[in-house]
């Protein structure tokens, strides 16, 4: 069963606690569906649960940061996760409540940083969905970058963490040597290992294993993509 399923379908009597619980008990109730052999363990279902309702709840109100929700900003969020055509307009409907206000979007980050540890690659993944929808409309507001901050900083990353990640997508084209986090003066060869040690800290099956629901790691992946395309760039022009 897809997450949506699990989130949605209403038969297992497991109640997810906290703010995240609260706002999935205004849609759907009771969150987790009966597992079988084959399926995954409740604890890592529970944790795709919260994961899940967290983004997009965090997503909503960090679009909302700046007092405007634009199409682009929704569109940004849809192609960050598979969405079955069947559950799109539950999960319209928990962003549609979730974006009214950005209050108590503190609360929502603190559950989702309990379910990782401290600047996870899940955590981090999460942050790179956030600043894309925020940059799908135009450039990053004054707003949305203390949003993202703030949410970052609950998420155990330090200040120059954030500072790099400000600085990937501060501009229309990202600097290749900023995503792979080296400096044109490096050697190609520490840049090509510090490409390979940032696609296995993201790399798909290490973040299923650690709670990210499939749906998100499919299609969530323009962190991925955004490495290859500066690794391709940076073998045809280093030190040209």
């Amino acid at each position: 069963m897809s997450i949506w399923g699990k989130i949605f379908g209403g038969t297992s009597g497991f109640v997810l606690g906290g703010p995240l619980g609260g706002m999935l008990g205004i849609f759907a109730g009771h969150a987790i569906d009966k597992f079988n052999q084959k399926k995954l363990p409740e604890s890592l279902a529970v944790k795709q649960v919260n994961f899940t309702i967290g983004v997009i709840a965090l997503s909503a109100k960090m679009a909302k940061a700046d007092g405007i929700v634009s199409n682009q900003e929704l569109d940004a969020f849809k192609k960050g996760l598979i969405i079955n055509q069947n559950e799109l307009k539950n999960v319209e409907k928990v962003w549609n409540f979730a974006k009214q206000s950005v209050h108590g979007f503190e609360s929502y980050a603190k559950q989702l940083a309990k379910l990782f540890k401290p600047s996870s690659s899940i955590l981090e993944n999460l942050i790179h969905l956030l600043f894309s929808i925020a940059k799908a409309d135009g450039q990053i507001t004054i707003q949305e970058k203390e949003f993202l901050k703030t949410v970052s900083k609950i998420f155990g990353f330090d200040e120059k963490k954030f500072n790099l990640l400000k600085e990937i997508y501060s501009n229309n084209e990202n600097n290749p040597y900023t995503v792979l986090q080296s400096d044109i003066n490096d050697p190609i060869n520490e840049i090509n290992k510090k490409r390979i040690l940032l696609l296995k800290k993201h790399h798909p099956d290490l973040l299923i294993s650690k709670g990210q629901p499939l749906e998100f790691v499919e299609k969530n992946n323009h962190y991925v993509k955004m490495i290859n395309k500066s690794w391709d760039y940076i073998k045809k022009n280093h030190n040209k």
